[in-house]
């Protein structure tokens, strides 16, 4: 989940930038990012809440079809516009990945449940508590690497593995 704090409905994108972070100017370096591979965030207009779009996604894990159902969910909240809080957008997205029951689970009160109790234990590899996502721990060897979280250029992907590289090599 993105932020559970988000109004069930979601919110208009600016709307809750103001509200949490006092702006928008933070999604500048992951827009940036996006373009270069492809995905323009080109009609981002609502905050998700994003309750619906992770319980299907467990559900669409269990039938390998995760990837498809993010890349689905990404493309109608960042690109087409669409409000993936509501039920009904998720449950036609379920359709279009061809998740086996998904429009009727994501409709239901289905998977409620486990995804409150996936969220109460998820931690990263290292044991902390993961409070943003994406998040990320690295380990060199037996030993603890750098945790972060959020998009990262790639240039900042290469230089944390190369000081792991460098740490192993020591």
């Amino acid at each position: 989940m993105i932020d559970p704090g988000t109004q069930p409905e979601g919110e208009p994108y600016l709307d809750y930038n103001r509200r949490r972070w006092g702006g928008d100017g933070w999604t500048g370096s992951m827009k940036r990012m996006g373009r270069k591979e492809g995905a323009p965030y080109a009609n981002w207009v609502t905050w998700p809440n994003t309750t619906h779009c992770s319980r299907l996604l467990l559900l669409a894990e269990k039938h390998d079809l995760g990837d498809a159902v993010i890349g689905r969910l990404y493309r109608a909240c960042y690109e087409e516009g669409q409000n993936v809080s509501l039920r009904e957008t998720v449950a036609r997205v379920a359709t279009e990945a061809g998740v086996p029951g998904g429009a009727e689970y994501v409709m239901s009160d289905a998977g409620v449940d486990e995804l409150m109790s996936c969220l109460r234990s998820s931690k990263a590899r290292n044991g902390k508590r993961v409070s943003a996502a994406p998040t990320f721990s690295l380990r060199v060897g037996s030993a603890e690497g750098p945790s972060f979280s959020g998009a990262q250029e790639a240039a900042a992907w290469l230089d944390l593995l190369e000081q792991c590289a460098d740490h192993a090599e020591a």
